[in-house]
């Protein structure tokens, strides 16, 4: 047994000591900080019955996080396009007003649907995946993580205003 001598205390160890590796409490416990939001669970509604004219898709988005900026530790709310389109204009507004933060990029939303059926369900997946992947993209970037109100209304509050 080896005494080794601190300034401020006397520690005795065995040599050599097994290297221990993390405990699975450890390697599955909840990250430090995390961000996670997904788009699933598309639903075409039809206000005016088997009239298509109304007819629209809307998202629901889940979020999971413990970032303190954050009220809600789990939220799920619903969104249409319009909304996503919206979402992103209040987005590069809040950043044009805190001085435009060079480093933040806000990504193009996937395009909007023109021509064919834009309530197939293909092409309804298709749309829900590539919002998804934007949506990640915006919650990822750690600047808009710490600092954007209104990415945490669109995450959080059922009805977004901007």
């Amino acid at each position: 047994m080896r005494e080794f001598k601190s300034f401020s205390s006397t520690e005795q160890t065995s040599l050599p000591q097994p290297h221990r590796g993390p405990s699975s409490s450890e390697i599955y416990a909840e990250p430090e900080n995390f961000l996670e939001a997904e788009v699933i669970n598309p639903k075409t509604h039809s206000p005016n019955g088997s009239d298509t004219r109304g007819m629209f898709t809307d998202y629901e988005i889940v979020c999971r996080t413990n970032l303190p900026a954050f009220g809600k530790r789990v939220s799920r709310v619903r969104r249409r396009y319009s909304d996503f389109e919206f979402f992103r204009k209040c987005l590069i507004k809040e950043l044009a007003m805190c001085g435009g933060h060079p480093r933040v990029v806000v990504p193009r939303l996937p395009g909007k649907i023109l021509l064919g059926n834009r309530f197939n369900d293909d092409v309804i997946e298709e749309r829900r995946q590539g919002l998804s992947k934007w949506l990640q993209a915006v919650a990822g970037h750690p600047l808009l993580q710490s600092g954007s109100k209104v990415l945490v209304r669109f995450v959080e509050d059922e009805r977004f205003v901007g």
